[in-house]
């Protein structure tokens, strides 16, 4: 089940907000009652019970000149009676006199060899310098723990030590009770019970867990045979509290017992002293060094207060000051606010103390502008004999706005430098970053701009802004951070879309300890660690992300503030504009490259065709080739073979654009080769099959025909790989060539020949040959309409008795005629052939 407190970060500080605020009212009612309400009454002296279980106590430790020793009582007198009242032990003596308030008299009964007397006492009120310190180490905690919750609420070593924190002001807040049943009335003991028992339920164990998953995860804090073990020991520290089984307990268990809660805490304390000398990185050191510094303090402290209470067990009423140094416990939660506030180490911030000290300057250079005013008032009154005059005081100001006004703005502009530098920085950087940016036309330069700005304007050595486009990927320019971890992917769980979701900056200052807390897949995670990035902030461009900026952990060891944030987005947003101008401009300049290019190519490839038709006696040739692109793969070609000879090549290569236009290229070299290499079409396709089968790609392959013209012997002679059927009109008639055989470049050898057949035509007057590729036949229409091949053979034979030219206009002018304004999809090549009649 998911913890709720991940999900809503007010939830959780309004629930331990509440949780602090209980927690210090009862903790302080019960503070009022030990130190004041129900303080333990004092007569600056020692008692001691009397041997063999005699009745009074034996009067030690007099403090010399205290009310015991003005009353006239020694060391060695026994105390019989308080107030009348007899008592068997010292216990029962003080219960007598705790009621007693401050300032009044209790009558002693004394006896002194013998003889006894009576004389009256002062009742004062003990300092309970021990508790006092118990219950600021309580205070300090919860203090600085609700900080940390209150600015981080999602995280969970924040949430644990808000708990933490709790826990102790609840122990330590509650190491006293004043509690006098049938007096306090119920709810007040029942409420002080519960959080005396809740306290050391809930501490004890997170007195050591915590330590365990800060300043570095342990091992320890993942095993729950451990966390069980915790468990069961402060079970077992209160149920004999709890079941009033104390008494009964030997004294040493009794008081440790008792003690359970300071065993815990300083346990915990000791984890955290071996974290830190065995796991703690060097450079991290220096931001733990004062807690441990305080540690180290608080146990000695607490050390010395121990040993002094045993070797003296009335120094608490005789001595009070000899346990002062006990209040240095304080130190401990209080260096932990310092490191966790001045080094980050739980990923905060706070800013209080400066703007407090800058409002406090500021205010007393209005308040000696206003004295001068008045001054300078009162001394032209003085000098003219005038004490209350308007004119003067109108003057008084006038001369103070004219002579004191240029140095008050100076001194304030010093005042603004010395308090809020880093913002007049940023300022600075971003009017520079502004003017730089509309120069900059070149999307590299822009993005080193942005590294090596924020870089010297926040004092960061590790910065990368990163590209991230949904088709092309990532593309990053760094400073100290790999490029492979930037390379982020689009997935619904992935960084980018953590980004779009909630497009605001990320902090990342607690992912290596709780990347479970992120919600975001396990890689992404994975390179923003390595990255050593602590914050992203992401660029949008209206609703597109554009890209984010990375930055790591500042030099200076500081948070990143709002203002940093706010710095970092409003160059991220200004960047985006520039960007995205890059971006068009780039794609024009390239769009422009191609199409000259492709222009180029055109011209190449337009060269490479046949220019014009070949002059052989008895035949009327035209060809022609139309490219969908720029560029195409329809190819033909008239190769004279001899002065009675002529080779009509037409080719179609798979595709379409430059890959097609190569290929094409590369076919036409080989069967220009090819023709006077062989004499027969079929051997000329055989060869060119062999050459082209191991350079073209598998799904790519070339149907050719080969027609063969040999005007001496008045007979052409056609082979077909593959390609669509010529038409050949003889006699009248009008019908396609039955020739066989596959494309070339799907097969080679023994499967490729054995598919090729030749036919063999005679030429006879007014015959017609008309060569093409499926472009003609397949053009098709805005309605998705073929025009097909018994258009293309109606117009053909409509038209046979033209020339071979205007049969070819005539059909490109039907095509066009055809398909209108619809995208041309396949390229279109003809050649038609005629016979000139006898």
């Amino acid at each position: 089940m998911k913890n709720p407190f991940d999900r809503s970060p007010r939830l959780t500080r309004v629930v331990f907000l509440v949780l602090a605020l209980v927690t210090l009212g009862v903790t302080a009612l019960n503070f009022m009652d030990v130190m004041f309400f129900k303080a333990v009454s004092n007569d600056q002296c020692g008692w001691l019970p009397r041997p063999d279980g005699l009745p009074g106590a034996i009067i030690t430790d007099v403090v010399e000149g205290g009310v015991t020793d003005r009353a006239g009582i020694k060391n060695g007198d026994i105390l019989l009676k308080i107030n009348g009242q007899e008592f068997q032990t010292p216990g029962q003596a003080m219960s007598i006199i705790n009621p007693m308030a401050a300032g009044e008299y209790a009558t002693y009964l004394v006896e002194r060899d013998g003889v006894t007397f009576e004389t009256r006492v002062e009742i004062l009120k003990m300092i309970n310098v021990t508790y006092l310190a118990y219950c600021l180490i309580g205070l300090g905690f919860l203090l600085v723990g609700t900080v940390v919750v209150l600015t981080r609420p999602e995280g969970k070593i924040q949430r644990l030590f808000a708990w933490y924190s709790i826990g102790a002001l609840l122990v330590f807040g509650f190491s006293s009770l004043n509690l006098v049943p049938g007096v306090d009335p119920q709810w007040k003991v029942m409420t002080f019970i519960a959080a005396f028992f809740a306290g050391r339920l809930v501490a004890q164990p997170l007195f050591v867990y915590f330590f365990l998953v800060f300043p570095v995860r342990s091992r320890l804090a993942d095993r729950w045979w451990f966390k069980l073990l915790l468990v069961l020991l402060s079970m077992g520290a209160v149920i004999p509290i709890f079941l009033n089984m104390v008494p009964d307990l030997p004294p040493w268990l009794a008081q440790m017992v008792i003690a359970s809660p300071f065993f815990f805490f300083f346990a915990g304390l000791v984890v955290f002293c071996i974290t830190y000398i065995t796991s703690v990185d060097p450079p991290k050191r220096r931001q733990l060094r004062p807690i441990l510094g305080a540690i180290v303090m608080g146990v000695v402290a607490y050390a010395y207060v121990v040993v002094l209470q045993t070797v003296n067990q009335f120094a608490v009423f005789t001595q009070p000051l000899l346990l002062a140094p006990g209040l240095l416990l304080a130190a401990v939660p209080a260096a932990f606010g310092y490191s966790i506030f001045r080094y980050r180490l739980m990923d905060i911030d706070l800013i209080v103390r400066r703007s407090l000290l800058y409002g406090a300057v500021t205010a007393t250079l209005a308040a000696i502008y206003i004295g001068m005013v008045f001054g300078v008032g009162s001394l032209l009154g003085a000098l003219i004999g005038e004490e209350e005059n308007d004119i003067l005081n109108i003057t008084a100001f006038l001369i103070i706005a004219f002579a004191f006004d240029p140095v008050k703005r100076r001194v304030q502009d010093v005042i603004d430098r010395i308090f809020y530098r880093e913002r007049m920085n940023y300022q600075k950087a971003l009017l520079e970053f502004s003017q730089e940016l509309p120069r900059q036309m070149n999307l590299d330069q822009i993005l080193h701009s942005m590294v090596n700005r924020i870089s010297s304007t926040m004092h960061v050595e590790k910065v990368a802004v990163v590209l991230c486009d949904e088709t092309g990927g990532c593309y990053s320019v760094g400073k100290n951070i790999p490029a492979e971890c930037c390379t982020f992917g689009e997935e619904t769980d992935g960084f980018l879309n953590l980004l779009r979701e909630t497009r605001h900056a990320q902090n990342f200052g607690l992912l290596a300890d709780e990347p479970e807390s992120y919600r975001f897949h396990r890689e992404d995670r994975r390179k923003i660690i390595r990255s050593g990035a602590v914050v992203s902030v992401p660029m949008f461009l209206q609703d597109r992300l554009v890209g984010t900026i990375l930055v790591g952990p500042k030099l200076s060891g500081k948070a990143y503030s709002q203002e940093d944030i706010d710095l970092l987005s409003t160059v991220g947003s200004q960047a985006a504009i520039a960007i995205e101008n890059a971006r068009l401009h780039k794609a024009e300049i390239e769009r422009q490259r191609i199409r000259e290019e492709l222009s180029l190519a055109r011209q190449i490839q337009q060269g490479l065709l046949p220019k014009e038709s070949p002059d052989i006696p008895g035949l009327d040739i035209s060809g022609v080739a139309i490219p969908a692109e720029i560029v195409g793969g329809d190819y033909f070609d008239f190769i004279q073979v001899s002065e009675k000879k002529v080779l009509v090549v037409v080719a179609d290569v798979s595709g379409k654009g430059m890959s097609a236009a190569l290929y094409m290229s590369k076919i036409q070299g080989m069967v220009q080769l090819a023709a006077h290499m062989y004499d027969s079409p079929r051997e000329m396709l055989i060869h060119v099959n062999r050459r082209i089968y191991d350079g073209i790609e598998r799904k790519s392959f070339i149907t050719m025909i080969i027609a063969l013209f040999d005007i001496e012997r008045k007979e052409v002679t056609i082979c077909r790989a593959g390609h669509n059927k010529a038409l050949i009109g003889t006699n009248g008639k009008l019908e396609a060539i039955e020739a066989e055989g596959i494309g070339l470049g799907l097969e080679r050898g023994p499967v490729f020949e054995s598919t090729l057949r030749e036919v063999r035509k005679s030429l006879e007057p007014d015959g017609l040959f008309f060569f093409y590729t499926d472009g003609l036949t397949e053009a098709m229409n805005e309605k998705q309409v073929q025009i097909g091949e018994e258009a293309i053979l109606a117009l053909v034979e409509s038209k046979r008795s033209q020339s071979a030219a205007e049969i070819q206009r005539a059909l490109i002018t039907a095509v066009e005629e055809f398909v209108g304004p619809a995208e041309r999809h396949d390229d279109l090549t003809m050649v038609v052939v005629k016979v000139k009649g006898g």
